[in-house]
């Protein structure tokens, strides 16, 4: 089988919307990559985004905080993992200008 003769790759709307084929090209400079290389390059972005974390102080219960971060960065355009990620009460953006969108939106949606 030549390699223009192979199967495109195929992957579900929800991956791709959550992995989107620009951002892995750019990250992995490939649309497939291994689950350990995925978990090492969101665990970089976790720990380079330490300057752009915000503490979540809230009367929302525990589990209902990441629900509530999922709801406000989705209607930002924000996508998970690639512009923010959330661990327990803190919340990191890649980028300081989106920390600033979701501080906004946070207070104002207190």
């Amino acid at each position: 089988m030549k390699p223009q003769d192979k199967p495109a790759l195929r992957r579900s709307a929800t991956h791709q919307k959550l992995m989107p084929d620009q951002l892995l090209l750019e990250a992995f400079g490939k649309l497939n990559p291994s689950t350990s290389e995925r978990t090492m390059y969101f665990f970089d972005v976790w720990c380079e985004s330490k300057q752009h974390s915000y503490k979540l102080e809230t009367p929302v219960r525990p589990d209902m905080i990441k629900i509530r971060v999922q709801d406000i960065c989705n209607k930002l355009g924000f996508l998970p993992l690639w512009d923010y990620q959330i661990k327990g009460t803190e919340v990191r953006f890649k980028q300081q200008e989106d920390l600033a969108m979701f501080i906004i939106s946070w207070k104002d949606n207190g």
